[in-house]
């Protein structure tokens, strides 16, 4: 399922829902990713305090794609655009 996305307020509980729709707790999501629980915390508190690299991690760790569309004008809607980035550069938590 697709969520549109367009304020870091929004982020907020569609991170927490997918967590916990992967029956992971706040620890067992920051033992994955090597940082501590209140990261986690943090994290879902603010999203806009993260990274892109850091919210890529946790995506890749969430099983969830990052996809960027273009709704630019009407000539670039007709094409559809998947942007990837490295996952292997490692940001500080």
């Amino acid at each position: 399922m697709d969520y549109l996305i367009s304020l870091p307020s929004q982020l907020a509980p569609q991170l927490r829902s997918l967590r916990k729709a992967r029956q992971l707790s706040q620890a067992a999501l920051a033992l994955k990713l090597g940082v501590s629980q209140s990261r986690i915390a943090a994290i879902e508190r603010n999203p806009a305090a993260v990274s892109a690299g850091q919210l890529l991690e946790l995506l890749k760790v969430l099983d969830v794609n990052l996809v960027l569309r273009d709704t630019g004008s009407q000539a670039d809607k007709t094409q559809t655009m998947s942007l990837a980035s490295p996952m292997g550069a490692q940001g500080e938590w």
